[in-house]
């Protein structure tokens, strides 16, 4: 450790103050990522002139909620003191779903980034798993993508809307037996995660994974057609996906989406307009706050409490 630097000590760590990790904190409760490390820094120069060597991690935290409050962020310095109570404590698993070109990956690791969790698994990766263990010839939706598993029904079905979600369902059952071991594992090991992809449908997923208080889900959507159909132009120009395949089939895709919105509605799972990146990651983390404060006030924890914990 540097002579010039702040200690910061907790009950089983000693370590030099960082302005990044406070930074990353503060951004975690909602700042852009510029201001949170103004903020830190201005928050290190405080202490530096008051000449202050060593600080333990509850007074840290206490000044830095202080801090927050006297510049007029009080909801950020809420939602702080929240993040701190839950990050590297419990568990937490955050599942977006949407239909193809929402945006779900892209979102996923935007909150990943934000609140420092370190996985980020989409159902894709799932999907290409169970492939290896269930064969074609027993699912043969699950070798279609969700907007053509429809072709390979063993059953006729007249009404082509119906036809295609069952299809899209079908498809979906068996990644979501691999999602669900994903989730079950992370909780055990008491790891956090973020599971996104198309194939997380709310009317699908176990209620007890539904009503778990350590799982959150969020379902992203662009009700502008022509803007989600641009969505596919501009991936296109990024990536290897087919564009012209995702365009084919853009009419079954439109319809996945309003199923994907319907049943969340249904289900009581907020739905977020995916128009603006930087906006719609602020909703998922106003989402994501206020469900983790609902966890804290059912065990009867106040902010005061939080304040005053030994860490």
């Amino acid at each position: 450790m540097n002579s010039e630097d702040i200690i910061v000590k907790g009950k089983n760590i000693v370590m030099p103050f960082s302005k990044g990790i406070l930074a990353r904190s503060l951004t975690a409760a909602g700042l852009k990522p510029s201001i949170a490390y103004k903020l830190a820094l201005e928050i290190y120069e405080k202490l530096k002139k008051e000449n202050i060597k060593e600080i333990n991690k509850k007074e840290l935290r206490r000044i830095v909620y202080q801090y927050l409050i006297e510049n007029n962020y009080e909801e950020i310095a809420k939602r702080y003191l929240i993040w701190r109570a839950i990050l590297n404590k419990r568990p937490i698993v955050i599942l977006i779903g949407g239909a193809s070109g929402v945006g779900t990956t892209t979102i996923a690791f935007e909150i990943a980034s934000r609140l420092g969790i370190p996985s980020v698994i989409g159902t894709d990766s799932i999907r290409e798993v169970m492939r290896k263990v269930i064969s074609k010839d027993l699912v043969p939706t699950l070798y279609e993508s969700s907007y053509t598993a429809w072709k390979v029904l063993r059953e006729e079905i007249n009404d082509e809307i119906k036809k295609y979600i069952i299809g899209f369902e079908r498809h979906s059952e068996s990644v979501l037996v691999g999602v669900e071991g994903v989730i079950d594992r992370a909780l055990v090991e008491g790891q956090s995660v973020i599971i996104e992809g198309t194939h997380l449908i709310p009317s699908l997923i176990k209620e007890k994974y539904l009503n778990n208080p350590n799982i959150i889900f969020i379902t992203l959507t662009i009700s502008d057609e022509q803007q989600h159909k641009m969505r596919f132009y501009a991936r296109g120009r990024v990536s290897n996906r087919p564009t012209e395949r995702y365009l084919k089939y853009f009419k079954i895709i439109r319809v996945i989406n309003n199923y994907l919105v319907e049943t969340s509605k249904k289900k009581g799972i907020p739905v977020v307009e995916n128009q603006k990146i930087s906006k719609t990651v602020e909703e998922c983390l106003n989402i994501i706050t206020e469900k983790l404060w609902k966890i804290l006030e059912s065990e009867g924890i106040k902010l005061e409490d939080i304040l005053e914990a030994e860490t």
